[in-house]
């Protein structure tokens, strides 16, 4: 059974990897960097302080705190599982499509990627802004989940994930911001707590 979960898993993954295009490295390669969405991080904080004002530092803290429970949890997992990134994989090394970096080497990301942070981390993120930020707009709530999954297909276009990684990226994130949403309302403020 787990042996065709990875086989199929390993299939997909060379499905989605094999959608590619030269002119669309760059970018896919950039929009899966941290530091390009410095921008919208900057916004979510501002955002977060002009809808709380005082109480603002109280949900910035639970976003911080949220993001590094899912940031730690993920490697700690990776360091335990151990399984490989495909871009890593000598089975599938000569089926995998890999991005050039700024310096010129192909990017293969760390040794290990399950789960996937990026998923995890994202799908946290956009959790937050529907919890906190939204304020019962639809379209927000879509644009956060639909940043969510491009950033995740990112990294299966990288090469650097198995849609395994990113589906149980995913699950911890969004558990993690639904406990950290329920501590909040519970314990920390109900009166600040955006409601639709």
């Amino acid at each position: 059974m787990m042996e065709r979960l990875l086989q199929l898993d390993t299939e997909l993954f060379l499905f989605f990897n094999g959608l590619h295009a030269p002119w669309a490295d760059r970018f896919v390669y950039l929009f899966s960097q941290i530091w390009f969405w410095t921008p919208l991080y900057l916004l979510l904080i501002f955002l977060v302080f002009k809808f709380y004002r005082k109480k603002g530092w109280m949900v910035l803290a639970v976003f911080v705190l949220t993001i590094t429970l899912t940031d730690q949890t993920c490697n700690l997992v990776k360091n335990s599982v151990l399984r490989l990134r495909p871009s890593h994989t000598e089975a599938i090394a000569t089926d995998i499509h890999l991005v050039q970096q700024p310096d010129g080497n192909r990017y293969f990301g760390g040794n290990y990627g399950f789960p996937s942070a990026h998923a995890a981390n994202s799908m946290a993120l956009a959790f937050l802004v529907i919890f906190f930020l939204s304020k019962g707009k639809k379209w927000v709530a879509v644009m956060a989940i639909l940043w969510s999954l491009l950033l995740a297909y990112s990294r299966l276009y990288l090469g650097v994930h198995y849609p395994l990684d990113i589906l149980c990226g995913f699950i911890v994130g969004s558990c993690y911001a639904i406990l950290m949403m329920i501590l909040y309302r519970k314990w920390l403020s109900e009166a600040t707590f955006c409601k639709k």
